[in-house]
């Protein structure tokens, strides 16, 4: 009788992996004495070997050692199950994980992944061996029944497994369809054990209003209200200024100083006044004095550090700082004191900075303005009183100067309408418009942008321990990817790029069809503008010198600002508590500048999720639009009101699709058929999904697409670029 064929343990390749993992290349003999144990002979061990040598998973050198090979990276799950690991050690060597590799790895986990190179595949793949750090301990999703008649959340991002959930006392009736908010206690390496987790919140019913933005913030980690003791303390704020409050300040109250605002902002931290000198004018930057009410080190303070900044999501503001303050005291209501600190700024006729001046001061806004009243006052739409009129008009001469003075230096000025996405008394998005921005945006723009530049000088002057608003040059890389992009489309930079030379490309292409596509890749060629102790000059806007001072009340690096002028000033500055300030000003600028990129993202989410949901009722109709982008995958599409979306290979013409990465642009091989940047098109709405806020069209029929003669197809596969 012959005997039964041993075979190898399930888990033997993770052996392996164990035994050569960040080990040198070890003797393919010692490996195997290694691996040998009483029931697995070392011809079964050397026949595994050398399948995986065959399948890529090991390398053996020529002394018969044996490696593999390694990364770590964030893994981006797509819907369908497989994954890519990217890290920014191998940029553009993604490596592609088939979804019976992911092991339990979800998107966007920080993974380990062991590497193969096949050869006739276009990169490198992969199997998960462990997941490093997960990217999620909190899911947002929906109550659902198990088939074994327990409780999961299923979320609303099919990349994310179920989570196995007991109802607890005080969380009221469970109902499926419920959403919530929970939390993930157990998360097995194996994805054949469950997901384990516990409900923290139930968000409400799927469709009821607001419960789709309460999820976003569940996801986002976003908290409205605030702690007890931090609600406390501005429970204590006093309602008016006192008298004792004005000991040491400039009183300001008879002058004209007004606010311009959105119509629907409350939280007015800036108002400006203005006067004209023998030879120029003498600008008042007037900023809320949220230091005064905001003590250092106390519940208020290190909540306010710990958000970072207010989040503006499309249906709600997510305040730095409770209402009481945020619109109450600390905000510049017209004919009401307000304690301000005051930026006195004196310019030469042509709008050059020639004196800074910062004191303590109480202010009484006598105006409380709006972008449109402004607007509709400068075009002789409306009226307004003597003062107030030559106020204005005098504001936008400096405006002009200011501007050009800016423009002239080489300061980069994108010009990229954003989306306001209309919403009905429920929540639920009726239109989506580009958001106007008229003159009187621009005067308070340039007037906060004099202001933080003054600001940032007297920093410097005095050896402050300030924050500076920094934006370093953008990378070779990005700008060489970026100089293909433009070249592509007929436009040229020279080799030294300067803020100058990218304004004068801008406004080179001021009115053509390419204007947004180039306006968006320039936007993301350049660096992300951060928080930091030392000032580097800001690239963008072509300035030797940058801070923020102008927003206290909902960003935590102005009311830091704030906070060491306020000491410099009433002279509590002494060299201890200097260098006190010296020691946790990196660290500040660092958190809030994480901050900063986090709100961004919730505020981008919120307006995409709305834009879907627009958009999820539209299906089957017909759209003008411009292709904003070209991938491997497929090409992006814009429409008219900015909504992006996706046109899928697969759902491209029936062709054999030549991604050129160089030019930006699809070619057909058989047709000779372009889609190419910036190129119009015609499109059909095709499906939505609103949970992953993706949108997909596919090209109207007979729709107009740019085309070449074909070319011969001897040798032309192989003399083309391609992914």
């Amino acid at each position: 009788m012959a005997k039964p064929q041993r075979v190898v343990p399930e888990n033997f390749v993770e052996q392996v992996f164990a035994l050569l993992y960040g080990q040198p290349p070890m003797a393919e003999s010692v490996v195997v004495s290694r691996l040998t144990g009483e029931h697995r002979p070392a011809k079964t061990v050397y026949r595994v070997l050398a399948e995986l040598r065959r399948e890529g998973w090991i390398a053996r050198d020529f002394e018969n050692h044996l490696s593999l090979d390694t990364r770590v990276g964030t893994l981006r799950v797509n819907p369908r199950g497989f994954g890519f690991v990217v890290s920014p050690e191998n940029p553009g060597d993604d490596v592609f994980v088939p979804g019976r590799l992911l092991l339990s790895a979800a998107h966007e986990d920080q993974v380990l992944v062991w590497v193969r190179r096949v050869t006739g595949t276009p990169g490198p793949e992969g199997r998960i061996m462990d997941v490093m750090e997960r990217a999620h301990t909190q899911l947002v999703g929906r109550l659902d029944r198990s088939r074994s008649g327990g409780w999961r959340v299923i979320s609303r991002d099919t990349r994310y497994p179920p989570v196995s959930v007991s109802r607890t006392q005080g969380q009221g009736r469970w109902q499926v369809g419920l959403v919530v908010s929970c939390r993930i206690t157990e998360w097995p390496l194996n994805p054949k054990r469950p997901v384990r987790g516990e409900v923290e919140e139930v968000l409400g019913q799927a469709g009821d209003p607001g419960v789709d933005i309460r999820s976003l913030m569940a996801e986002r980690h976003l908290k409205a209200a605030f702690p007890k003791d931090v609600a406390d303390e501005a429970d204590d704020l006093p309602d008016t200024v006192g008298e004792a409050d004005l000991v040491g300040r400039e009183d300001l109250r008879d002058c004209l100083i007004v606010t311009i605002d959105g119509s629907d902002a409350k939280d007015l931290d800036d108002a400006i006044s203005l006067e004209t000198l023998e030879d120029g004018y003498r600008v008042g930057v007037h900023i809320a004095d949220v230091s005064f009410y905001v003590k250092e080190g106390s519940a208020l303070d290190r909540e306010a550090r710990q958000r970072g900044t207010s989040v503006y999501l499309v249906d709600r503001v997510i305040p730095m700082l409770p209402e009481r303050l945020s619109n109450g005291i600390a905000s510049l209501n017209p004919q009401a004191p307000r304690l301000t600190l005051t930026a006195w700024i004196d310019l030469d006729s042509l709008g050059k900075r020639r004196a800074v001046r910062v004191c303590k001061t109480v202010i009484q806004s006598r105006h409380r303005l709006t972008y449109d009243q402004v607007n509709a006052i400068l075009e002789g739409k409306e009226t307004a009183d003597e003062p107030l009129a030559l106020l204005i008009h005098q504001a936008r001469d400096v405006r002009d100067r200011l501007r050009d003075l800016r423009i002239q230096r080489g300061a980069v000025d994108f010009d990229l309408p954003e989306a306001k996405v209309v919403l009905d008394e429920m929540g639920h998005p009726i239109d989506i418009v580009p958001r106007s921005r008229g003159v009187a945006e621009s005067i308070i723009e340039e007037f906060m942008l004099l202001a933080n530049e003054a600001i940032a000088g007297e920093l410097i002057r005095h050896g402050l321990p300030g924050l500076f608003r920094v934006h370093d040059e953008p990378g070779d890389e990005k700008m060489d990817q970026f100089r293909e992009l433009i070249g592509a489309l007929g436009h040229r930079l020279p080799k030294s790029v300067t803020p100058k030379s990218l304004q004068k490309l801008l406004e080179d292409i001021k009115g053509q069809s390419e204007e947004r596509v180039i306006n968006g890749a320039l936007l993301r060629s350049m660096k992300q503008a951060r928080y930091g102790p030392v000032n580097t000059g800001h690239f963008g806007l072509a300035s030797r010198e940058y801070t923020h001072f102008t927003s206290p009340i909902r960003r935590y690096p102005d009311l830091w600002v704030h906070r060491v002028l306020s000491q410099y000033l009433e002279r509590q500055l002494s060299g201890e508590k200097k260098a006190e300030l010296f020691a946790l000003v990196a660290e500040v600028g660092e958190s809030s500048s994480v901050q900063e990129r986090e709100a961004m993202e919730a505020e981008r989410d919120s307006v995409e999720m709305k834009q879907a949901e627009y958009m999820r009722d539209r299906l089957g109709e017909e759209y003008s639009a411009v292709i904003s982008g070209v991938t491997n995958f497929g090409i992006f599409v814009e429409l008219p009101n900015l909504v992006e979306g996706l046109i899928r290979m697969e759902d491209l013409p029936q062709d054999y699709w030549i991604f050129d990465p160089v030019h930006y642009r699809l070619t057909g091989e058989r047709t000779g058929r372009v889609f190419q940047l910036g190129q119009a098109v015609d499109v059909v709405m095709a499906g939505v999904d609103v949970a992953l806020r993706r949108i997909d069209f596919r090209l109207k029929k007979n729709s107009a697409v740019a085309a070449e003669q074909p070319r011969s197809r001897s040798g032309s596969r192989k003399s083309r670029r391609r992914r």
